[in-house]
């Protein structure tokens, strides 16, 4: 029997559903990545994805599989693995579409293997939920696996595994675990790897702009690479781009992306560790190249973490109107008073919402005070309605301004959506049994 690498490379092809995908076709053709991890799931792409599936069974996995897949899959061959949660809510009919997208793309001897189990809908009453769910209908829940059954996968033989839920930073652990046999300090370090790969560009330059540095250019921009990781088996690891792509990865971009998310740094709860962020360090040993040591953690956690969405009755609308010209920040404040005197007399304010796109929509109170009167902006409107008919006259109040407010406004845009909370629950981890399925069977 070979001994284990010492190295593991891991990319990160995705930070979201609808991201790039030639960063990861990149990543594949170089030939220099062990591993390539998607991060495709999120609670609103997983609410459509159980919308999706209560209509047809055989779906409920991302839409867009055939076009992130088929140009990957014919990069990677054998030779790189990938490991996706683009299964969402049917990770197993989703192994089965991959498979004969795999054979389509001449790549047919590739073994899928979809993670199942982290569906728990017919077991929310077993989960201690967070806050209370009377009231409400359940859309579904889910719990966050850990590396464990993607580490079964692949040693079983999977080139490709896809889950559904699974924490992120596991879903790029995984792969260097089960190649490298990782535990204790070493687990923890890729761990904190996948923590800061699973967001891809936003390590790599993306969202991060210094004080007295330039921002890349838009040519940058448009082409950024995404982050490899390399992971050794002391748990460091050596944070790079692949030779020639634009981008910026530096200890600043690092530290940022080790503290996304995270409320406490010194236990980041994790389904395959607590870890401890504290000892982290990073070093600048080139261009675009970062090493991480001092990965720590204590044991995993007895529970995982499950995410329940639950339908409330009624719907959430959303107005805007625009203002534009001499005097529209006044019009606009106008407005949105006017809107307040009339919509409180129908409902509660607590239920309403009303801001000015670009003056204070973001921050509120928080805001930076204007430098100069904007040349145009929007009032926006945001009302938890009970039923259609209340935000039918939400609607007709903001259309009600064009002939009968302020002057000179228009171009309004409204939509509603369903009421549909995510409600944070836990479960006792040995109660969340895993299988694997296979795409060929």
């Amino acid at each position: 029997m070979s001994n284990p690498p010492t190295t593991y490379v891991i990319g990160s092809g995705a930070g979201f559903a609808g991201d790039r995908i030639e960063p990861a076709v990149n990543m594949a053709r170089s030939g220099t990545v062990d591993a390539i991890a998607l991060e495709c799931l999120a609670e609103r792409t997983l609410i459509a994805a159980l919308r999706n599936r209560q209509a047809n069974a055989q779906t409920g996995y991302d839409p867009r599989l055939r076009r992130r897949l088929a140009p990957l899959l014919a990069a990677t061959g054998k030779r790189c693995r990938v490991l996706s949660n683009l299964g969402a809510a049917n990770p197993a009919a989703a192994a089965r579409a991959v498979r004969k997208l795999a054979a389509e793309a001449g790549a047919g001897d590739l073994r899928v293997a979809g993670v199942v189990g982290d569906d728990l809908a017919n077991r929310v009453g077993e989960i201690e939920w967070m806050e209370p769910t009377a009231g409400g209908e359940w859309i579904g829940a889910h719990a966050y696996l850990g590396i464990d059954p993607m580490v079964e996968a692949l040693a079983a033989g999977a080139d490709v595994v896809i889950t559904g839920r699974v924490a992120d930073s596991s879903l790029f652990a995984a792969a260097p675990v089960h190649a490298i046999g990782l535990e204790h300090a070493a687990l923890a370090g890729a761990l904190t790897l996948g923590h800061l790969l699973e967001c891809s560009g936003q390590l790599s330059g993306g969202n991060l702009s210094e004080p007295g540095v330039p921002d890349l250019t838009p040519e940058e921009y448009a082409r950024i690479g995404y982050p490899v990781g390399e992971l050794q088996r002391d748990g460091s690891a050596l944070i790079r781009l692949l030779d020639g792509e634009p981008g910026r990865i530096n200890v600043a971009g690092c530290t940022l992306q080790l503290l996304y998310e995270v409320h406490d740094p010194r236990a980041y709860i994790t389904p395959d560790a607590v870890l401890d962020f504290s000892g982290i360090e990073f070093e600048q040993t080139g261009p675009n190249r970062v090493r991480m040591t001092g990965a720590r953690a204590l044991a995993r956690p007895e529970r995982l973490k499950v995410i329940g969405f639950l339908a409330r009755r009624g719907l959430v609308a959303d107005i805007e109107i625009a203002f534009a010209g001499t005097g529209a920040l006044a019009r606009a404040r106008n407005a949105a008073e006017i809107l307040r005197l009339r919509l409180t007399r129908e409902m509660n304010e607590s239920d309403l919402r009303i801001d000015l796109v670009g003056v204070n929509s973001v921050l509120g109170a928080a805001s930076l005070p204007l430098a100069a009167e904007p040349p145009e902006l929007r009032v926006h409107v945001s009302a938890r309605c009970d039923d259609a008919q209340i935000a039918q006259m939400v609607e007709d109040e903001v259309y009600t301004l064009t002939i009968s407010g302020p002057a000179a406004c228009g171009s309004v845009r409204s939509e509603r959506r369903p009421r549909i909370e995510s409600i944070t629950g836990f479960i006792p981890r040995e109660r969340v049994p895993t299988h694997i399925e296979w795409g060929h069977e």
